[in-house]
């Protein structure tokens, strides 16, 4: 996982974020690409502004909703992972 939980995440260039009831969806406008994320109310869109770290988000989640943190500990880096290999978020600096 390369140290996400010490590196924020951002949006990937080209990239919007929308909330919606169900979760995210997300946009790459140069690829016309669209991806789905059935987070539920687990994500929020400030999320991926570049301030929040994997911990942080994880935190928040457990916080708000009350997830027990082993299922958070578990799903939360596969999705990040999965949005990070479809080039929707990164974890690089600028």
């Amino acid at each position: 996982m390369r140290g996400l939980l010490a590196v924020s995440l951002r949006l990937a260039e080209d990239v919007q974020v929308r909330r919606e009831s169900w979760g995210l969806l997300f946009y790459h406008q140069s690829r016309h690409k669209i991806l789905f994320i059935k987070s539920g109310d687990w994500l929020q869109p400030e999320h991926f502004d570049g301030t929040w770290t994997l911990a942080n988000i994880s935190e928040d989640i457990i916080k708000r909703t009350g997830a027990a943190p082993e299922k958070v500990g578990y799903s939360l880096p596969k999705l990040t992972e999965r949005l990070t290999a479809r080039k929707m978020i990164t974890d690089e600096i600028r």
